[in-house]
């Protein structure tokens, strides 16, 4: 007998009678308590960038299209419904709040030490740096700058949100396994609930989605898909 088969089988009935107890209802949402956070949805997640940027490092693209073809497809799948859930949210009066990754000094000196060593560099106006199209904010809408993974931690969100009386957050965008998944644990750590669009976040490959969202679904977050949370934004 595999043990290791028998500890799985185990692990998965005990975190499902963990998420019975927890997430038991969906995440309660509203136009007066609930916020929208949508992290780094931007164009470095674009197909398109991961082209340029190859190109601009002189390497032969063509060898690598079918994957950066399948990125592009994925993440266009998960901007589409970024794009619904964020028009909805607005329609019902919930406040949007755009997370970007970008420094606010034009040689980047003040990334993140992760980012500074990773060689991701945001400086305004920067490739990749802009908002996607499907998530450009409107005017008055805040928009908050982070040098590193997390938004707690590199972001004042959380005094915004509780200044806001803000006790749920919808999560959206980009990455699954890194920025979303730091912000959802953070964000669940500090009270707040937490409601994580599992079609509408993303991370580079299906496989790295699949495996993060393994970590966090219906533990620190509860989960549902864009129809599903859209059928409610439209009961409010």
């Amino acid at each position: 007998m595999d043990n290791n088969k028998v500890l799985d089988e185990f692990v998965r009935g005990y975190y499902a009678q963990l998420a019975s107890g927890v997430y038991g209802e969906p995440v309660p949402i509203s136009a007066k308590d609930t916020a929208l956070v949508l992290i780094d949805v931007q164009e470095c997640v674009t197909e398109e960038y991961f082209v340029e940027g190859f190109k601009a490092m002189g390497m032969d693209v063509e060898p690598l299209m079918p994957a950066l073809d399948q990125l592009g497809e994925n993440t266009n799948k998960v901007l589409a419904n970024i794009e619904k859930i964020l028009a909805k949210c607005r329609e019902k009066g919930i406040k949007p709040i755009h997370i970007k990754l970008g420094s606010y000094l034009p040689d980047a000196s003040d990334t993140g030490r992760l980012h500074t060593e990773a060689g991701m560099f945001y400086p305004p106006g920067a490739p990749g740096s802009a908002f996607c199209k499907e998530a450009e904010p409107l005017e008055g809408e805040i928009v908050l700058n982070k040098t590193c993974s997390g938004c707690v931690v590199g972001t004042p969100i959380d005094r915004i949100l509780r200044n806001l009386h803000i006790d749920s957050v919808i999560v959206v965008g980009f990455y699954t396994d890194q920025c979303v998944s730091t912000a959802i644990r953070d964000f669940r750590d500090l009270g707040y609930h937490v409601d994580m669009i599992e079609d509408a976040i993303g991370a580079m490959s299906q496989e790295r989605h699949d495996r993060a969202l393994q970590g966090i679904q219906k533990i620190y977050a509860n989960s549902e898909t864009t129809e599903e949370l859209l059928a409610r934004l439209e009961a409010l």
